[in-house]
């Protein structure tokens, strides 16, 4: 599990009880073979990601995150050295402006670079 927190409020360890919570009923409804026992194995990983700039940027944050894990996790994943595909430059301030400006104008089919 990946936690993204770009907003750093509180120690995001604090959340984990209660986002280990929140996990069993999503792989119930899939039908998924884990079991509630397993679910504390699940390591929670907490990379540094940019932080917002104002407290209103979240949802712009989190969708922005969204797109780019999209874009960028491998089809298949190894958590050795997790999460390897966010580089340092995975994230780009312009490039979230330009999202941003996107979503917000709801245009679709404008693309950023």
């Amino acid at each position: 599990m990946l936690l993204l927190d770009c907003l750093e409020s509180t120690d995001p360890r604090q959340l984990e009880p209660d986002i280990r919570k929140h996990v069993f009923p999503f792989l119930k409804t899939e039908d998924r073979p884990e079991t509630q026992q397993k679910i504390p194995k699940i390591p929670l990983l907490i990379p540094q990601v940019p932080q917002q700039r104002s407290d209103w940027e979240c949802g712009n944050f989190v969708l922005y995150f969204i797109k780019l894990f999209m874009d960028s996790a491998p089809e298949n994943f190894s958590t050795e050295g997790f999460p390897y595909f966010m580089k340092r430059n995975w994230f780009n301030p312009e490039d979230l402006d330009c999202f941003c400006d996107v979503v917000h104008s709801g245009v679709v089919a404008t693309r950023c670079p």
